[in-house]
């Protein structure tokens, strides 16, 4: 559950605001969304916010992936004017217009994130700053040195830029958490629970609890490919999200037959207003999980566990401790700061990341970096800085599902 109040610590940076629309920031004009999750949208359907974004008169715009900016425009309760909400080709510098006393242009990038569909880490580079918020991920260390844009990549040298500042997904900076499974090994291990299900009974059904509106997309594709049969999901959810995504043609359906997979959170209801799961001794919930899933309980329990007629799957969407501190030593930020504190101290979360392993860098590097590769606009993305006159429509267009993990 994000903490993050929205501003950055920035001060020349204070016209951003990042994950949060509510009303102390309503003085900001240059909003950004890395993802549709809801403790990641706080304000965003407040009626002040709305009023706000909507004037014709002020300068604010919304940036987001062009995923995340079809499920706003999708949104039945949000109203946002759609020609201020733009979405930035993932992985190439944008150079974005601002209204600041401070820039006149900030440069933004958009890095694959791999938390659930659509959400990325923002690269923010204006003056001196050069910044990544990660809002939420989950990012091994070996694909996070493949994002050039974080490389100096000059002269085949692919050491991180100077970060001033790094904005952290801390969700699991515990020791209680030190290390998860990959998403692979993780599905593979949903799918042996449901099969073991499916093949006791001609009759059992699995249903699939989501831990969000979205998020194991991943796994619902391999199991899916596994058992050669598209998964049942409610039909609002497909038309408003999974619709989107080409990925998912052949592995979603809403429509109710006699599908035995199902992943239909335990509250939802079909437009129907039918609960197609209702708990019965041939239905199996198996829930995605990390937080059930501390050191202790893998090293008794595994990976699965039962626990109140429920089957509980390890199945992390954020990095885990090992991995956050793999991350932070190769970015050596300047600066380091924590988006999730939750009973946690901040120095807590600092010394468990840092522990004889990292103290902030207090000088840039100094190998020369390569200023076209900040600069580079991809060839695809035409910007304008009224964005009125912007050509591109991303309602019908249906975005790639990002996976973190190389083939």
């Amino acid at each position: 559950m994000s903490t993050f109040g929205g501003k950055l610590e920035e001060k020349e940076l204070s016209f951003i605001g990042i994950d949060s629309f509510e009303s102390h920031l309503l003085s900001c004009s240059t909003f950004m969304l890395s993802h549709f999750h809801k403790d990641h949208m706080r304000g965003i359907q407040d009626h002040s916010f709305q009023v706000a974004f909507n004037n014709t008169k002020n300068n604010m715009m919304l940036y987001a992936s062009p995923l995340t900016i079809t499920f706003l425009k999708r949104n039945k309760t949000i109203h946002l004017r759609e020609d201020k909400l733009v979405s930035l080709e993932i992985g190439f510098p944008n150079l974005l217009k601002v209204h600041s006393d401070n820039f006149e242009y900030i440069c933004v990038t958009l890095l694959p994130a791999g938390h659930c569909p659509g959400s990325v880490m923002f690269l923010i580079e204006a003056g001196a700053h050069r910044i990544l918020y990660t809002g939420d991920f989950r990012i091994q260390l070996q694909d996070l040195k493949l994002f050039k844009p974080l490389l100096i990549d000059k002269e085949g040298n692919d050491d991180p830029k100077n970060i001033s500042a790094l904005y952290l997904d801390t969700t699991f900076a515990s020791k209680n958490y030190y290390e998860f499974p990959m998403r692979k090994e993780s599905s593979a291990n949903l799918i042996k629970v449901v099969e073991e299900w499916l093949n006791q009974d001609p009759n059992n059904k699995i249903c699939l609890w989501m831990p969000g509106y979205v998020g194991i997309e991943y796994a619902i594709v391999e199991v899916a490919k596994y058992f050669k049969c598209p998964i049942h999901v409610h039909k609002q959810k497909y038309d408003e999200l999974y619709s989107s995504i080409a990925e998912l043609d052949n592995y979603v359906t809403p429509i109710y037959t006699n599908n035995r997979i199902h992943a239909c959170s335990k509250n939802e209801c079909d437009t129907d207003n039918v609960n197609c799961m209702q708990l019965n001794k041939n239905v199996k919930c198996v829930q995605l999980n990390a937080l059930a899933f501390t050191k202790d309980v893998i090293s008794t329990g595994g990976h699965v566990i039962v626990k109140n007629n429920i089957t509980r799957v390890c199945y992390s969407s954020h990095p885990s401790c090992k991995e956050l501190r793999e991350i932070v030593r190769f970015l050596n930020p300047e600066k380091l700061y924590f988006n999730v504190i939750v009973n946690q101290t901040y120095k807590e979360i600092y010394d468990i990341l840092t522990e004889n392993n990292w103290t902030p860098r207090a000088v840039k590097e100094v190998v020369q970096e390569n200023p076209k590769v900040v600069l580079k606009l991809s060839n695809r993305f035409k910007f304008n800085h009224n964005v009125q006159n912007k050509t591109e429509d991303t309602f019908n267009k249906r975005p790639r599902l990002e996976s973190p993990e190389r083939e």
